[in-house]
Parts: structure tokens; C-alpha cells; sequence
């Protein structure tokens, strides 16, 4: 239900050898002790490429190129690899994005790499989902701390053994990652000198290119961070407050190695973010985890989708149920409006309408011939040929709509033009008798008039000439 919690850490121990053999022997052991202490089979298994076999770049591209990025950025690392884009495995994400700039996290490992820690995990029978790399992985840091991590911008680092990780977390989105040469290894050999100076120039070339975004604080990680003569070290090499991965705490853990296990759990936190995130599981290398994980929840998924039908097929009832007595109230309704004003009853709306239209009783609470039609009688009488100016309109009819009288001031280009407009206007069955008035020229020569236009609408009219209109 979109939460998580954290069940166990487990660690296991893989001696160093110099036999290959031996070591794969004891790194196989090793990774089917840690699977084995869960407290049950685990549903997916996410693991993770060193950085230092990878090449991680901030790049800059067109924001026009948002949907082509993963055509366009080949071209854009080929010519600052050290190996060849060609054999290797290339995937990006975007950190950040302005209306002209997208800025993208990009990865190319070389594919030998993918697939030897790819073997390494499958002999130990682990077919893990996603494979991230490096100190990118630290992103998944951002479900598991218990501060939110909007507005802040932190530097996680963990000293490995030989390698140490750089990782910048903004707004919880590693923007940042670069897997430094050298680490336990040069404190313990008193070159720490070598290493502070490599931090050091790793950070400056963030600012370089984020000086909007300093780290406010280092959070430590791995097997340096339980060591305060650490955190005092790195504090003063990069000027910034140093503290320790905050991870969730299980039962009978010990408080003091947790920020050991950040890496471990940034990973398995990656399965409850969303979003895409860097994983070199590509191409060839795709995971069959996935499909597999359908297949065994599909009797699940089929019983989701029989409830979405069923709740479906409920709802529809149910507006089914209240269109249908919304259709029945207004039905009763129809039928009482009926027998009242039209004098019978129906509840179809189309027998309705077709009394409607026979109805012409004295009760008919409707105007026969209104002023509106005496508007449009007149002007779809007058030709389209005559260009005619109507400067007054003046139409007067009885309630019932079977007398009145229509009155017309106008302006024509000549006397024919007006007798022709007459001639239209009494063509009109509900007008019988036209009233020519004074006539004036204008100072532009055209013919002002006036026109008196009977109007007669009844019944027995109306009837007549349909009658005669048909016998035609």
C-alpha cells in the first residue's frame, strides 16, 4: 500500500583469496548466505555494478531531444569514452530540465563487465531485476530516510576498500555520481593526503557546473561511517558538516555498523520508487525476473480485473435504475401536462409533440402567427435581387395571433423595386391586404416608402388556402 518497511540486514563474509577460482567459489557462498537469511524468499533481487567499471556523465542536450534522447546520446559518448560505445551498455535519466536545457545522468559500461557480474550473481543462483551502478545507487536513499528530503541538497560518500563513491542528492534525485580511485586502502597505507585531494577536486567539479546547489552536509556510508575519526576527517578535507546514513532500525540491530548497509538498502529501496532510474539490465542483458513475477500473480491480476468488471456492471445498474425513475417521473408528469392542455392523455413525447402541433383550440396557451413569424414572413418576402434598406418596422398582433397589422418604412433604388416587394409580401397567406404610403427620393436618388401590411391568421384561412395550395 505505497509504504515500506525494513525486515533484516544480513551480511556475510568472503575471504580474500588470489586463487580466481577460489574467490568465485567464496563470492558465490557468500551471496547464497545473505539470500538464504531472509526471513523468506525474496520477490525480486536488485543488485548493483561498481562504479569503477562504468563511466558516468552529466551531459547537456537540447530540450527538443526529450523523446530521441536515448537515439542522441551514442553520438554525444563516444567521443569521451575511454572504451567503445559500441560494445557497451548505455542508459540514462534525466536529473533536471529548463525550457532550453536537459540535463541527463548518463552510464556506459563496457558489456563484458555486465556480463561477468551478471555470470557471478547466476551461479549463485540470483537472477537479480535491475542491475544499478555505482554511487547512483544512493538515490534510493531518498524512500528510507526518515526526513524528507525536499529542498536539501546532500553529499553521500562511501570509502570502500579500494574505490570511494560521490554521490549529490537534490531534492532526493542524484544529479551527481563519481566513483573515485582509492580508498581504504589509501588511508591505511598513509596516503590519506591522495584521497582528500581527489574529493576534493571531485566536489569542485560539481560546483563548477551546480554552484546553484552546494551540499549543506555529508552523510557518510559503508565501513568508514561508525568511525568518528573519519567524519572528522572528511568534514575538514570538503569544509562541510559530516554525519552518518540515518537508516531505517530492525530488531537486534546494532546502531553503530547500520550506515554499513546504506548501499544495500539504498538498492532494495529502488523497488518501491517510481520513475525511471538507471539499470544496465538492457538489450541482451533484460531481465526475465519481470515476466516471470506477471505469470505468478496473474490468477491476482485476473481476480482484479473480474472485481473491476463486477464493480462496473454495478454501477451501470445502478444509473440504469435512476435514469429509469427519472424516465417514469417525467412520463406521469407528460401525461398529466396532456390531458390538461391538450385534452388527451399520453406519456410518449413524440405523440405529445404531434398533438401539440394539431392542437389550435381557444385554450391553446400558444400564439399562432407571433410578431417573430410576421419578421420572417417579411423578410424572406423581399427578393434578393433588390438591395433594400428598412429604416422602421413596426408589427402589432392580437394575443391569438389571427390579427394584426405590420407597418414598414424602407428605402429602394426605385418605384419597381417597391412594387415588387408589395408583390412578394402579398403572396404571404396570412397577408391579405397591402397599403402602399407616401413615396420620397433621397438626396442619393433612391425611393423612400412606406407600406401598411395587413395581418389575417386564422383558422379557417390557413385551412382554405392549404386546401387550394394542395388542389394546385
Amino acid at each position: 500500500m505505497r509504504g515500506s518497511e525494513m525486515q533484516l540486514y544480513a551480511e556475510a563474509t568472503v575471504p580474500a583469496s588470489a586463487d580466481p577460482e577460489q574467490r568465485t567459489e567464496a563470492l558465490n557462498a557468500a551471496i547464497r548466505d545473505v539470500v538464504g537469511q531472509s526471513l523468506r524468499p525474496p520477490d525480486r533481487i536488485i543488485a548493483a555494478l561498481d562504479g569503477d567499471l562504468a563511466s558516468l556523465r552529466v551531459i547537456d542536450l537540447p530540450a527538443g531531444v526529450v523523446k530521441k534522447v536515448a537515439e542522441v546520446l551514442p553520438g554525444e559518448l563516444e567521443t569521451i569514452l575511454p572504451f567503445n560505445i559500441d560494445e557497451s551498455v548505455v542508459d540514462y535519466q534525466i536529473v533536471d530540465r529548463d525550457d532550453t536545457t536537459l540535463h541527463v545522468m548518463a552510464v556506459a559500461a563496457p558489456r563484458k563487465h555486465v556480463a561477468k557480474r551478471l555470470s557471478e550473481l547466476d551461479a549463485a543462483g540470483v537472477d537479480p531485476l535491475e542491475l544499478g551502478v555505482g554511487a547512483t545507487v544512493f538515490e534510493g536513499l531518498a524512500e528510507l530516510l526518515p526526513e524528507p528530503l525536499q529542498g536539501q541538497t546532500l553529499l553521500i560518500i562511501d570509502i570502500g576498500a579500494s574505490s570511494t563513491d560521490f554521490c549529490v542528492l537534490d531534492n532526493g534525485k542524484c544529479v551527481f555520481a563519481r566513483t573515485v580511485s582509492g580508498g581504504l586502502d589509501l588511508v591505511e597505507g598513509g596516503r590519506r593526503e591522495q584521497l582528500g585531494a581527489a574529493l576534493q577536486r571531485t566536489l569542485a567539479g560539481y560546483r563548477a557546473n551546480r554552484e546553484d546547489k552546494p551540499p549543506s552536509r555529508i552523510m557518510l556510508a559503508g565501513e568508514a561511517a561508525p568511525l568518528e575519526g573519519a567524519r572528522s576527517w572528511l568534514s575538514e578535507q570538503l569544509n562541510l558538516e559530516c554525519g552518518v546514513v540515518p537508516l531505517p532500525s530492525v530488531e537486534n540491530a546494532d546502531e553503530d555498523t547500520l550506515p554499513t548497509y546504506a548501499r544495500a538498502a539504498a538498492l532494495a529501496a529502488r523497488s518501491t520508487s517510481r520513475g525511471k532510474r538507471l539499470d544496465l539490465r538492457k538489450g541482451e542483458f533484460a531481465s526475465t525476473a519481470a515476466v516471470g513475477h506477471l505469470r505468478e500473480q496473474m490468477r491476482l491480476v485476473a481476480i482484479c480485473f473480474a472485481a473491476v468488471l463486477l464493480a462496473f456492471g454495478v454501477s451501470l445498474y445502478a444509473r440504469y435504475r435512476v435514469a429509469n425513475a427519472e424516465h417514469e417521473a417525467l412520463a406521469d408528469k407528460l401525461a398529466e401536462v396532456s390531458a390538461s392542455l391538450l385534452g388527451t392523455e399520453t406519456r410518449s413525447a413524440l405523440q405529445a409533440r404531434e398533438l401539440l402541433g394539431q392542437s389550435h383550440g381557444a385554450d391553446d396557451p400558444l400564439p399562432r402567427f407571433d410578431a417573430y413569424d410576421v419578421l420572417e414572413a417579411i423578410s424572406q418576402s423581399i427578393p434578393a435581387s433588390v438591395t433594400h434598406d428598412t429604416s422602421n418596422l413596426l408589427i402589432e398582433i392580437d394575443d391569438q395571433g389571427e390579427l394584426g397589422r405590420a407597418e414598414i418604412r424602407g428605402t429602394v433604388n426605385s418605384i419597381a423595386d417597391r412594387d415588387r416587394v408589395v408583390e412578394e409580401i402579398e403572396k404571404h397567406r396570412c397577408f391579405p391586404e397591402t397599403k402602399k404610403g407616401a413615396t420620397s427620393t433621397d438626396r442619393d436618388d433612391r425611393k423612400s416608402y412606406k407600406l401598411t401590411v395587413a395581418v389575417l391568421c386564422d383558422e379557417a384561412r390557413t385551412e382554405e388556402e392549404g386546401q387550394s395550395s394542395g388542389v394546385q
